[in-house]
């Protein structure tokens, strides 16, 4: 079909100015949905900690999972990279009086904030112990907390915990005594396992 002429016109004006209003926009245009969350990972990094109310979770042998008890998990991450929504970095685990647990910490997180994360045990031999966390990043009074659940263990012995991972910056109380960790400071905590 045929369009007459000051139509034809019309409609390649219109063409033209929805063609120009799709240029690259300039370089003060935000950062896309796949860098948001870039920041994690600036100036050295960000470290994460168990704050005192979400130190309880649960162990159990597997055969009585009726048995289960109440044990204190305090976990540290420092998200040290950043790649295209993907996290890195050293992870530094206790439960109760336990030895801490080296662990090194790869997952996602998409621009809406939802993550999933995998923790492999270091300096061990054998098979590495996998522990799987999933969640999201909320904001709370203290700002951006990330809200995660997670599950480990053997075929023997399993523990499941889900607690506020709130950000921990140096000068604060923190820093220099971890909950549940009497006045273990944060870098102690982490060069246990030498990562620090």
């Amino acid at each position: 079909m045929a369009f007459p002429r000051s139509r034809s016109l019309v409609l390649a004006v219109c063409l033209f100015a929805g063609l120009a209003g799709t240029a690259p926009a300039s370089d003060t245009a935000s950062p896309s949905p796949s860098q948001r969350w870039a920041w994690l990972a600036a100036d050295g990094g960000t470290y994460w900690y168990v704050p005192q109310a979400g130190l309880p979770a649960y162990r159990w042998q597997t055969n009585d999972p009726a048995g289960a008890t109440q044990v204190s998990d305090q976990t540290v991450w420092h998200i040290e990279r950043f790649e295209n929504g993907y996290v890195f970095g050293p992870v530094v685990g206790q439960l109760d009086d336990q030895s801490p647990q080296c662990q090194y910490l790869i997952g996602s997180i998409t621009p809406d904030g939802r993550v999933y994360l995998t923790f492999t045990s270091t300096g061990s031999s054998g098979s590495p112990s996998l522990t799987t966390g999933i969640g999201e990043v909320i904001e709370d009074q203290t700002g951006p907390v990330f809200q995660m659940q997670m599950a480990t263990g053997s075929d023997r012995l399993q523990v499941t915990h889900w607690a506020r991972m709130t950000q921990c910056r140096a000068g604060e109380p923190c820093w220099d005594a971890l909950p549940g960790l009497d006045d273990t400071s944060i870098s102690e905590f982490l060069g246990s396992c030498g990562a620090d």
